[in-house]
């Protein structure tokens, strides 16, 4: 009697080799899909975050009838001290009234008078203020080691007296004042409320993102007047949206999230039409230099992509 051969349960080379090549394709085609939805995730913490700090900035307001400077300072000068700005100063309405409580106000946040624990406070890492979707470290290596912020408040649509990386002045080697008023919302010492706002705070930019592309931002204030892009960003012809150091940035594809003097927020493109300044008084440029200026009296109508 012939004696039959056991039959085999396993896999053949073949099979396993069709099966592998299932499993990569499969993968492949899954993994685009698993990071677009990673990144969407980002992006909806992000503009979660904006929102907050609209509904803080607009806390703000009502107490003290005015949204805050993007930093204060005694004199305008270029070589100043260090100074709180906007940031530091609505913690209070972002429920971090506990480290509001513990800065010094009345001092440079850098000088020796607060130098105690500066660092343990000032490189305190704040969820608000930071886009899950940027690489910049917990503490900014491009602007001093202090605390990262993400978001940076609207200067207008006049450029920062400055040339970046270096902050050197653009009469360099001299040093030019920061500007002692601008169209925008914040700058030096400044006092903007709703009531200023003459273009409709529907059509204004406060706040936008600025990513490790242009060197982010920090949250405590500015290291001294010739670091004005520590808090805050113009919208000036040249310095559109991921268009370099200066700019507002993001790591989100194709522009930027921002937040409208409204409390609402919405995508901007980085394509958003920008023109240098026309010949009318009152002709600020194009449609991302309107955004920049509250009371240029021109309309700015639907944002592209509402």
């Amino acid at each position: 009697m012939q004696s039959q051969k056991p039959h085999s349960n396993g896999f053949t080379v073949i099979e396993l080799a069709i099966t592998l090549v299932i499993i990569i394709v499969t993968t492949s085609l899954l993994l685009p899909a698993i990071q677009e939805s990673r990144n969407e995730a980002r992006n909806r913490d992000c503009i979660n975050n904006l929102k907050q700090l609209g509904l803080a900035l607009h806390n703000y307001h009502d107490v003290f009838n005015t949204f805050p400077p993007g930093w204060i300072r005694n004199t305008p000068y270029a070589q100043s001290p260090s100074a709180f700005g906007w940031q530091a100063m609505i913690l209070p309405f972002i429920e971090q009234a506990a480290l509001y409580d513990r800065l010094e106000f009345r001092v440079p946040y850098s000088s020796g008078a607060f130098e105690q624990d500066n660092n343990a406070i000032l490189q305190t890492v704040i969820s608000t203020y930071r886009c899950p979707g940027d690489s910049t470290p917990a503490t900014n290596p491009m602007r001093g080691e202090w605390g990262t912020s993400n978001y940076s408040m609207n200067y207008g649509s006049e450029p920062v007296p400055r040339m970046l990386p270096l902050d050197g002045s653009m009469n360099w080697p001299g040093a030019l004042p920061t500007r002692l008023h601008t169209n925008g919302i914040g700058w030096w010492n400044s006092r903007v409320g709703i009531r200023d706002t003459t273009d409709g705070t529907s059509n204004t930019l406060m706040v936008g993102e600025r990513s490790v592309k242009s060197a982010a931002g920090i949250w405590p204030g500015v290291r001294s007047n010739s670091s004005e892009t520590d808090q805050v960003t113009d919208t000036s012809y040249g310095n559109e949206i991921n268009s370099g150091l200066n700019s507002f940035s993001s790591p989100h594809r194709g522009g930027a999230n921002i937040l409208l003097c409204d409390g609402s927020v919405r995508f901007l493109s980085d394509q958003v039409d920008s023109q240098p300044r026309g010949p009318g008084k009152d002709d600020v440029g194009g449609l991302f230099q309107k955004l920049g200026c509250r009371n240029d009296g021109q309309v700015v109508g639907e944002l592209p992509g509402e």
